[in-house]
Protein backbone atom coordinates (compact mmCIF):
# COMPACT_ATOMS: atom_id res chain seq x y z
CA UNK A 1 0.00 0.00 0.00
CA UNK A 2 2.78 2.40 0.82
CA UNK A 3 4.52 1.80 -2.52
CA UNK A 4 1.42 2.93 -4.42
CA UNK A 5 1.09 5.92 -2.11
CA UNK A 6 4.78 6.75 -2.53
CA UNK A 7 4.45 6.52 -6.32
CA UNK A 8 1.46 8.86 -6.24
CA UNK A 9 3.31 11.32 -4.00
CA UNK A 10 6.32 11.23 -6.30
CA UNK A 11 4.12 11.84 -9.37
CA UNK A 12 2.48 14.82 -7.70
CA UNK A 13 5.86 16.28 -6.71
CA UNK A 14 7.29 15.75 -10.19
CA UNK A 15 4.29 17.53 -11.72
CA UNK A 16 4.29 20.40 -9.24
CA UNK A 17 8.04 20.97 -9.46
CA UNK A 18 8.70 20.38 -13.14
CA UNK A 19 12.24 21.10 -14.30
CA UNK A 20 13.08 23.86 -16.76
CA UNK A 21 15.32 23.02 -19.69
CA UNK A 22 18.28 25.43 -19.37
CA UNK A 23 19.13 25.35 -23.08
CA UNK A 24 15.53 25.97 -24.14
CA UNK A 25 15.13 28.90 -21.75
CA UNK A 26 18.49 30.31 -22.85
CA UNK A 27 17.52 30.22 -26.53
CA UNK A 28 14.05 31.62 -25.85
CA UNK A 29 15.17 34.49 -23.63
CA UNK A 30 18.09 35.34 -25.89
CA UNK A 31 15.84 35.39 -28.94
CA UNK A 32 13.23 37.59 -27.30
CA UNK A 33 15.80 40.13 -26.12
CA UNK A 34 17.51 40.19 -29.51
CA UNK A 35 14.24 40.66 -31.42
CA UNK A 36 13.11 43.44 -29.08
CA UNK A 37 16.33 45.42 -29.53
CA UNK A 38 16.32 44.82 -33.27
CA UNK A 39 12.71 46.02 -33.54
CA UNK A 40 13.35 49.07 -31.34
CA UNK A 41 16.38 50.05 -33.43
CA UNK A 42 14.69 49.52 -36.79
CA UNK A 43 11.49 51.29 -35.77
CA UNK A 44 13.56 54.30 -34.74
CA UNK A 45 15.38 54.24 -38.07
CA UNK A 46 12.17 53.98 -40.06
CA UNK A 47 10.40 56.64 -38.00
CA UNK A 48 13.29 59.07 -38.22
CA UNK A 49 13.59 62.26 -36.23
CA UNK A 50 12.97 65.95 -36.84
CA UNK A 51 15.77 68.15 -38.18
CA UNK A 52 18.33 69.02 -35.55
CA UNK A 53 17.57 66.08 -33.25
CA UNK A 54 19.50 62.84 -32.82
CA UNK A 55 17.69 59.65 -33.78
CA UNK A 56 17.34 57.37 -30.77
CA UNK A 57 19.48 59.37 -28.39
CA UNK A 58 18.51 57.29 -25.37
CA UNK A 59 18.62 53.91 -27.08
CA UNK A 60 22.01 54.81 -28.50
CA UNK A 61 23.37 54.91 -24.95
CA UNK A 62 23.36 51.12 -25.03
CA UNK A 63 26.56 51.52 -27.02
CA UNK A 64 28.27 52.12 -23.67
CA UNK A 65 27.52 48.54 -22.64
CA UNK A 66 27.41 46.91 -26.08
CA UNK A 67 30.62 47.83 -27.94
CA UNK A 68 29.95 48.80 -31.54
CA UNK A 69 26.20 49.28 -31.11
CA UNK A 70 24.71 52.47 -32.49
CA UNK A 71 21.45 53.41 -34.14
CA UNK A 72 21.99 52.02 -37.65
CA UNK A 73 21.01 48.97 -39.68
CA UNK A 74 24.28 47.18 -38.94
CA UNK A 75 24.35 48.41 -35.35
CA UNK A 76 20.93 46.89 -34.79
CA UNK A 77 22.19 43.49 -35.91
CA UNK A 78 25.31 43.76 -33.75
CA UNK A 79 23.25 44.84 -30.74
CA UNK A 80 20.81 41.99 -31.34
CA UNK A 81 23.73 39.54 -31.34
CA UNK A 82 25.06 40.98 -28.07
CA UNK A 83 21.65 40.85 -26.43
CA UNK A 84 21.10 37.31 -27.68
CA UNK A 85 24.29 36.26 -25.88
CA UNK A 86 23.33 38.17 -22.75
CA UNK A 87 19.76 36.86 -22.75
CA UNK A 88 20.99 33.31 -23.32
CA UNK A 89 23.36 33.56 -20.36
CA UNK A 90 20.63 35.00 -18.14
CA UNK A 91 18.11 32.36 -19.26
CA UNK A 92 20.57 29.52 -18.64
CA UNK A 93 21.45 30.80 -15.17
CA UNK A 94 17.78 31.34 -14.27
CA UNK A 95 16.84 27.81 -15.33
CA UNK A 96 19.73 26.25 -13.41
CA UNK A 97 18.87 28.23 -10.27
CA UNK A 98 15.17 27.41 -10.66
CA UNK A 99 15.92 23.69 -10.94
CA UNK A 100 18.36 23.80 -8.02
CA UNK A 101 15.94 25.56 -5.66
CA UNK A 102 13.13 23.19 -6.58
CA UNK A 103 15.38 20.18 -6.11
CA UNK A 104 16.42 21.41 -2.65
CA UNK A 105 12.81 22.12 -1.72
CA UNK A 106 11.68 18.65 -2.78
CA UNK A 107 14.54 17.09 -0.79
CA UNK A 108 13.45 19.10 2.23
CA UNK A 109 9.85 17.91 1.82
CA UNK A 110 10.93 14.27 1.50
CA UNK A 111 13.21 14.49 4.54
CA UNK A 112 10.48 16.11 6.64
CA UNK A 113 7.99 13.50 5.50
CA UNK A 114 10.35 10.69 6.43
CA UNK A 115 11.02 12.35 9.77
CA UNK A 116 7.33 12.64 10.64
CA UNK A 117 6.66 9.06 9.52
CA UNK A 118 9.50 7.86 11.74
CA UNK A 119 8.19 9.90 14.69
CA UNK A 120 4.66 8.56 14.21
CA UNK A 121 5.79 4.93 14.46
Amino acid sequence: MTSKSDATDKAILMTAFAKLDPVALAVALGSIWAILLLLATYILLLKGSPEGFNTGEHLGLLGIYLPGYHISWGGGLLGAFYLWLLGAAVGFILAVLWNLTHYLYVVMIVVRSAWWRMMAE
